[in-house]
């Protein structure tokens, strides 16, 4: 084989090395935010539901809290005082904007942040808890290091009683 040939044959076994056996990356568009939990996202003309996976959000505490009206009033107090929190999905994710997402039987891993999905930096902020159902090897520890991150800067929920009136302590 010539220089040629041998630089040919060996260029295109580095980019079938480098390609990636997992299939295509699934990228939608972010057409509208409900809320911090729940975002619809448009891919091949079909609307995706996207809720943060892995983790119960203030808005899911809300509905399912262990005392639900002392649950909801907590809440609506921690928002009233930090409205930004309450409006985090507006302020980090941008409608119109394409967005990398996967779907996966807990819920969809929406990646805003670069290699950082959308629930960890709802944990890192406080804004929602790992659900206690939720075990999945490949994200447990990123998202307890996320979720510890907050309680120890004493962020969102961390520094309320919304744990108390919100999450059933198992005895």
């Amino acid at each position: 084989m010539s220089k040629n040939e041998t630089f040919f044959v060996r260029l295109l076994g580095i980019v079938i090395c480098m390609t990636p056996l997992y299939g295509e990356i699934t990228i939608g568009l972010l057409t509208s935010i409900e809320n911090n939990s729940k975002q619809r996202l448009l891919y091949q003309n079909a609307t995706v539901m996207c809720e943060p996976f892995g983790i119960v959000t203030l808005e899911k505490m809300a509905l399912n809290g262990a005392s639900p009206q002392e649950c909801r009033a907590a809440i609506e107090t921690y928002y009233k005082s930090h409205p930004h929190d309450k409006q985090f999905a507006r302020e980090h994710l941008y409608t119109q904007q394409s967005y990398h997402y996967e779907t996966i039987s807990e819920g969809c891993v929406l990646y805003a942040n670069g290699p950082e999905s959308y629930s960890e930096m709802l944990l890192r902020q406080g804004l929602a808890l790992i659900d206690p159902k939720f075990n999945n090897s490949e994200w447990n520890g990123k998202l307890k290091r996320a979720q510890q991150g907050a309680q120890i800067q004493k962020t969102g929920l961390h520094d309320t009683q919304i744990r108390k009136f919100c999450i059933k302590e198992e005895k």
